[in-house]
C-alpha cells in the first residue's frame, strides 16, 4: 500500500495535535491539583486554633507571609521587637492576649548572604493543657500544609515538603509550658 505525501502529513499532524492536547491536559491537571491543595491548606488554616492563626498570620507562603531567600533586612513586622536579638537575624514578640503569659517569640534567621533560611517560633503558654491543644491544632494544619508528619517522643517533624523542613517539640518545664517550632529552608 502506497501512502500519499499529503496523507502522511495529515497523519503526523493529527498525532502531534493529540500529543499537544495531552501536554495541555497534564498542565491543567497540575494546576487544578495545586489549586485543590491550596484550598485544603486554606480550609485547614481557617479551622485552626485562634493562636495558630495569629502566630502564622495566614496560610500563604511559609508562615507570616514570608518566603525563603528574602533579604533579612526587608523583614518588617507589625508586632514589637523582642528584648533579645540574634546575631544574624531579627526577633519579634507576639502576645496572644493581655496576660503577658501567652506569647510567641518569632525569630527570623539569615544565612551568610543575609537571606532568610530559618524561622523559629518559641511559644510560651500559661498552662500545660494549652500545650497539648496548640500542638494538636498545629499538627493538623501542618500535616495539610507540609505533608504527613512523623512523631518520636516529644518531637514531631515534617520532611516531605520540597522547600521546607519543620520540627515541633514540647519544651515544657514544670514552671514554663511551651513549644518550639523550627522551620528551615531545604538546600
Amino acid at each position: 500500500m502506497k501512502i500519499k505525501p499529503l496523507s502522511l502529513l495529515f497523519i503526523v499532524f493529527t498525532m502531534s495535535l493529540g500529543a499537544c492536547n495531552q501536554d495541555t491536559n497534564s498542565s491543567e491537571n497540575t494546576q487544578i491539583s495545586g489549586a485543590t491543595a491550596q484550598i485544603k491548606i486554606k480550609e485547614s488554616w481557617n479551622a485552626s486554633h485562634e493562636w495558630v492563626k495569629q502566630m502564622t498570620l495566614s496560610d500563604s507562603l511559609i508562615v507570616r507571609n514570608k518566603s525563603w531567600g528574602i533579604d533579612i533586612n526587608q523583614i518588617k513586622e507589625s508586632v514589637e521587637m523582642a528584648e533579645s536579638q540574634p546575631k544574624t537575624g531579627k526577633s519579634y514578640s507576639l502576645y496572644f492576649d493581655d496576660s503577658d503569659l501567652n506569647f510567641v517569640d518569632i525569630t527570623y534567621m539569615a544565612n551568610e548572604q543575609g537571606k532568610l533560611n530559618e524561622i523559629d517560633l518559641d511559644i510560651y503558654v500559661e498552662e500545660n493543657a494549652q500545650v497539648s491543644e496548640l500542638q494538636k491544632s498545629i499538627k493538623e494544619y501542618f500535616d495539610v500544609k507540609f505533608g504527613a508528619s512523623k512523631s518520636t517522643g516529644k518531637k514531631t517533624s515534617w520532611t516531605q515538603n520540597k522547600n521546607t523542613q519543620v520540627e515541633m517539640e514540647d519544651v515544657s518545664s514544670s514552671k514554663d509550658p511551651g513549644i518550639k517550632i523550627i522551620l528551615k529552608a531545604k538546600s
